[in-house]
């Protein structure tokens, strides 16, 4: 599993190379740049996941890089860190594109859950396989070891709302709602058999792992966890 690649752009060198050893600790990829022109000489090769950036640069700002990053590259991430934190120099941020902004000084560890928090899901994987089935929501598949099954649109919306649900269930009404039965003129026996032809897809996935209960008088429950991938590493 390949780790993040963060492009961190700091013109103050001490600063740069702290965010650069801590994030390197944490497994990540590092590059540090003082400029934009030293950037954009790198960009290509190969292109990063996420930019780090001071705001305030020599030669282009922060809020400018990010916007003209972002044209070429629409799923960059962008943090933004610095000393501006007035109202409108955050403002000014997010409306340049960055999804979070960090006011300096900061301590290393809040960089670090920013970057938990965009990478999370992903950075797990990098040390370890789920041991729960995945589901992976666009190419419409679960997985668990060496055993995939196919699933149709409604089969994964019924087993994400029942993954957010455990493991608590799911009622019945809800359900139905959820893979968009009308409530009106659809029966529970509408519903069972939805569930039951659900129930046969999953099963060269081995019982133990996961199968739906119903749960009397109630609705329906997964019998264990469901990990929703991201699919874009």
């Amino acid at each position: 599993m390949t780790r993040p690649l963060v492009y961190i752009c700091e013109d103050d060198p001490s600063l740069g190379e702290v965010i650069l050893h801590r994030l390197q600790q944490e497994g990540y990829q590092c590059r540090l740049f003082c400029e934009a022109f030293e950037m954009d000489e790198c960009s290509h090769s190969p292109v990063p996941d996420l930019l780090l950036l001071d705001i305030q640069l020599p030669g282009e700002s922060g809020y400018s890089i990010a916007q003209r990053y972002l044209r070429v590259m629409p799923n960059l991430r962008v943090i933004m860190m610095s000393v501006l934190s007035k109202q409108n120099d955050i403002l000014a941020g997010y409306n340049a594109g960055a999804m979070l902004y960090l006011a300096k000084p900061f301590k290393p560890e809040a960089l670090i859950a920013c970057l938990r928090g965009v990478f999370g899901d992903i950075f797990d994987e990098a040390h370890n396989e789920p041991k729960d089935p995945c589901l992976t929501a666009v190419s419409q598949t679960l997985s668990h070891e060496d055993v995939s099954v196919k699933l149709v649109e409604s089969e994964v919306k019924m087993l994400m709302f029942l993954a957010l649900r455990y493991p608590d269930a799911a009622e019945y009404y809800e359900l139905m709602e959820h893979i968009g039965l009308d409530l009106e003129s659809s029966r529970k026996n509408t519903l069972e058999t939805f569930v039951s032809r659900l129930r046969q897809k999953l099963a060269p996935i081995e019982h133990e792992y996961l199968t739906i209960k119903n749960v009397r008088n109630t609705g329906y429950q997964l019998s264990s966890a469901i990990i929703i991938r991201n699919e874009r590493y």
